[in-house]
């Protein structure tokens, strides 16, 4: 667990670069800017610390990126019981019931973090969960894949459903 570094806005621009910077904001996947290094280049997790978005939480993978000192870092480590992507699907939904909403700015800090209890299923359950959550995600966010698939599973039950409503048995 960590936090960010201090990364200002006249640093994105004199340093400006492919590596995304993942702050306090939740629009844009959280990305605050792009600078010419990064400070981490693993599986992780950030979340949001403090502000009015405090206990959002999101996935990174096989991505190089730093993040400031609004954000928090969790990285699962090799031979761990648990997986990143299924920590990731659990706090998403439960980190921000953790938000302490204190002084008029909720926060999130790493403490408070740590503290959070989670189940840890065997990593089979653990991967099926995951398989699962993840075809929902693209279901819901992947308009390439998920819009036409949908479309079609809602082309099928409207046939379903015409199909029997509209077949009557023959009077005799």
């Amino acid at each position: 667990m960590n936090r960010g570094r201090e990364i200002t806005k006249k640093h994105l621009r004199d340093r400006s670069g492919p590596y995304p910077v993942y702050s306090s904001q939740t629009a844009n996947a959280g990305v605050f800017g792009f600078i010419d290094s990064y400070d981490y280049d693993f599986e992780s997790i950030t979340w949001t610390t403090d502000g009015a978005k405090a206990g959002s939480v999101f996935y990174h993978n096989n991505r190089k990126f730093s993040i400031t000192t609004h954000c928090g870092l969790l990285c699962v480590r090799d031979n761990s019981p648990i997986i990143a992507k299924f920590l990731y699907y659990f706090l998403e939904k439960n980190a921000v019931g953790h938000v302490r909403q204190g002084m008029g700015n909720p926060s999130l800090a790493s403490n408070v973090m740590s503290d959070i209890q989670i189940p840890v299923p065997p990593l089979e359950v653990q991967h099926e969960i995951v398989d699962i959550l993840d075809r929902f995600d693209a279901l819901v966010n992947d308009l390439s894949d998920g819009l036409p698939a949908e479309i079609n599973a809602r082309r099928k039950q409207y046939e379903y459903y015409r199909d029997r409503l509209l077949t009557f048995k023959k009077a005799e």
